[in-house]
C-alpha cells in the first residue's frame, strides 16, 4: 500500500495537472490559437464530442455509455436523455428500495423520527433518539450517490447536482437536516429538469429554504400599540419593569429579516450587484414577510397574513400591489421573465457545463433560449449542445472536476459496488464538498481555481489507491475489472486498462511513462504480479492521473 501511494505521489511530480493554457480566461485562449500557439481551430472529431458531451452531462463516462452513444449519436442520446423517463435496471431499484425514509410523507417522516426525549430519558434512550434521527439525511446523501452512480438518466443527475448548488441549503443548520429528504425528493430530483421559475417557485416555499435562510421569521415591525400591549401583558404576569422592557426590546428585534430576500436577487436570479439596491432588497423582503412554515401537524409553507406588512412595494422600479402570498409570487414571475435573470442563469450554465470562463456571445445565445422559453430547461440545455462554439477545443477538457465528479466518476468507471456509503461521505468531507454541507447560500464552487491545489490531489491520489485497495468500507472494485488482462503478458495491462477508465483520449505520454516505471518497479519484485495488485496499482493511477481529473 505504501509502495503504490508514494508511486501515485511521484507520478504527480512529473505529470503537473491540467495543460499549460487551462485557468486562462477563453478570450486568451482563442488569442493564443490565433496566433498560432495551439491547435484550437483544429475540429473534435466525432470521437472527442461524444467525450465532451458526456463529461459535461453525465456524472462520470463508462466504456458501456460510450459504446452505447456511439451506436445512437450523441444528438438522438441526448434528446433521449432530457425527457429523464429511461428505464432502470433491477439493480438500480432494489438499492433504491434499501431506503426507507426517501417515500415517506413528510407528517409520517417527523413523527416516525423525531422524537423528541425528556430530561428523565436514560442514555440508552437518547442515543436512540440521535440514531433514529440520523437516518433520515444519511438516506438522502444514500439516495443521491445512489442514484448518481447507478441510474440509466445521468442528465437528470447531472442538473440537479447543479441546483443543488445553485439552491444552496445545508443540513448542518437545525431542522434542515430532516427537511433534506423532501427538498432533494420535490425540489431537486422532480424539477431539475422542467423550468427554472418551477423549480425557483418550489424553493422558495419549501420548508427547507424557508428554514436556512431564516424567512419563516420575517415578519413586519410591530407597531405602537403592540409594543404596548406586550408591555402590560409581560408587567402584568411579571410584576417587574427591567421584564417587561426586556420583552419590547425583542419584540422590536422580531421584524423583517432581509437573508432570503437577499440571495434570491445575489445568488437565485440576478447576479451579485446586478441592478439592484439594498432598498429593492428591503422591499422585496416586505413581499416575503408572512411566508412562513406551519409545524404543528408537520412542516410546510403556510402564508400568515398578520406577519405580512401591508401597502404597496416597489421592487426593482416596479410597483408591486399590496395584496398577500401573491406579492411575492408576483416578483419571482417578473425576475424569470426578465433580461438579467436570464442573463445570469445563462452564465452559470455555461460556466459549469461548458467552460470556466465562458464566450460572451454564447452565453448570450443560450440566454436569448431562456427568455424565449420562460426558462424551460430542457430547451436551455439543448441550446448549449446546439451552440456553434460548443464543440470547439477551446471547451474540450478545458473544466477540471471537483470532488463530487472526480469520485461519482471514479466509482462509476470501476463499476465499484457500494453496499454502504459511509465511508464516500468520510472521502468527500475530506475532499472539503460534503453533500449538502456548503457553510455558505453560495454553494461549492465550480471553478478548476478552487480545488486543484497540492494538497487536495494528494486527497484525491489517496482516494484512489484506497478505492481499488478495497479500504473504503462498503465499497468494493470489483474483479471483473480485470477481465481481459493477459496473465502471461503484464505490460500489457496498462493499454487494456487505459481503454477501460479513460475510454477516450487516453493518456499522455508523461502519465504513460509513469506507469511503466511502476509496472517496472513491480515486476523486478514480483515477476509473477497478478491484476488484484499490479492491475489495481495500475488503475490507481489512472484515477489519479491529469487525464481523468479533466472533464
Amino acid at each position: 500500500m505504501r509502495r503504490l501511494v508514494s508511486a501515485v505521489l511521484a507520478f504527480a511530480a512529473v505529470a503537473p495537472i491540467g495543460a499549460a493554457q487551462e485557468g486562462l480566461p477563453f478570450e486568451a485562449r482563442v488569442r493564443g490559437a490565433q496566433e498560432g500557439r495551439t491547435t484550437a481551430s483544429k475540429p473534435l472529431s466525432e470521437e472527442e464530442k461524444i467525450l465532451l458531451v458526456l463529461s459535461r452531462f453525465t456524472p462520470g463516462a463508462t466504456p458501456e455509455l460510450v459504446d452505447e452513444v456511439r451506436k445512437t449519436g450523441w444528438s438522438a442520446w441526448f434528446d433521449g436523455q432530457l425527457k429523464a423517463d429511461l428505464k432502470e435496471s433491477e439493480s438500480y431499484n432494489q438499492r433504491i428500495l434499501e431506503f426507507e425514509t426517501i417515500g415517506l410523507p413528510m407528517k409520517d417522516l417527523f413523527e416516525k423520527y423525531t422524537e423528541r426525549v425528556g430530561k428523565d430519558a436514560t442514555e440508552a434512550e437518547k442515543r436512540e433518539a440521535r440514531r433514529r434521527a440520523a437516518i433520515p439525511p444519511r438516506e438522502t446523501l444514500a439516495w443521491i450517490m445512489t442514484r448518481a452512480v447507478y441510474s440509466n438518466n445521468v442528465l437528470l443527475e447531472s442538473s440537479c447536482d447543479f441546483f443543488r448548488n445553485h439552491l444552496s441549503v445545508s443540513i448542518d443548520k437545525g431542522e434542515v437536516r430532516f427537511l433534506i429528504v423532501d427538498w432533494e425528493r420535490q425540489v431537486i430530483f422532480r424539477r431539475a429538469l422542467t423550468n427554472f421559475g418551477d423549480i425557483l417557485a418550489a424553493s422558495a416555499k419549501h420548508p427547507a429554504m424557508l428554514f436556512y435562510l431564516d424567512n419563516f421569521l420575517s415578519r413586519r415591525p410591530p407597531t405602537p400599540e403592540e409594543l404596548k400591549a406586550i408591555e402590560t401583558r409581560t408587567r402584568k404576569r411579571t410584576g417587574s419593569e427591567e421584564r417587561a422592557d426586556e420583552a419590547v426590546d425583542i419584540a422590536r428585534q422580531r421584524g423583517l429579516n432581509e437573508n432570503y430576500a437577499r440571495e434570491l436577487l445575489e445568488l437565485h436570479t440576478l447576479g451579485v450587484d446586478n441592478g439592484y439596491t439594498q432598498q429593492d432588497v428591503i422591499e422585496l423582503a416586505k413581499c416575503l414577510t408572512g411566508w412562513t412554515i406551519r409545524c404543528r401537524v408537520e412542516p410546510a409553507f403556510v402564508f400568515d397574513r398578520s406577519m405580512h406588512c401591508g401597502g404597496d412595494k416597489t421592487v426593482l422600479g416596479q410597483v408591486i400591489k399590496a395584496g398577500g402570498v401573491e406579492e411575492g409570487e408576483e416578483v419571482m414571475r417578473r425576475l424569470v421573465a426578465g433580461e438579467r435573470t436570464a442573463k445570469f442563469i445563462a452564465w452559470k450554465l455555461c460556466r459549469w457545463f461548458v467552460n470556466d470562463s465562458p464566450d460572451e456571445a454564447m452565453v448570450q445565445r443560450v440566454a436569448k433560449v431562456f427568455s424565449g422559453t420562460n426558462g424551460d430547461l430542457p430547451k436551455v440545455y439543448r441550446a448549449i449542445v446546439d451552440d456553434p462554439l460548443f464543440f470547439t477545443r477551446e471547451n474540450f477538457q478545458a473544466k477540471f472536476k471537483r470532488p463530487w465528479e472526480f469520485v461519482i466518476s471514479a466509482l462509476r468507471v470501476t463499476h465499484a459496488d457500494a453496499s454502504r456509503l459511509a465511508g464516500l461521505e468520510n472521502a468527500l468531507q475530506s475532499m472539503n464538498e460534503p453533500l449538502y454541507k456548503c457553510a455558505d447560500p453560495t454553494g461549492y464552487y465550480d471553478q478548476a481555481e478552487a480545488w486543484r491545489d497540492p494538497g487536495a490531489m494528494a486527497t484525491r491520489w489517496s482516494f484512489a489507491t484506497d478505492l481499488v485497495s478495497g479500504r473504503i468500507g462498503g465499497v468494493r472494485v470489483p474483479s471483473s475489472l480485470y477481465d481481459g488482462l493477459p496473465l502471461d503478458k503484464p505490460r500489457e495491462w496498462k493499454a487494456i486498462l487505459v481503454k477501460k477508465i479513460l475510454p477516450i483520449g487516453g493518456i499522455s505520454e508523461a502519465t504513460s511513462a509513469s506507469i511503466d516505471r511502476l509496472v517496472a518497479a513491480e515486476l523486478q519484485k514480483n515477476p509473477k504480479a497478478t491484476p488484484a495488485k499490479l492491475g489495481a496499482s495500475i488503475v490507481a493511477m489512472l484515477l489519479g492521473s491529469p487525464e481523468f481529473q479533466r472533464q
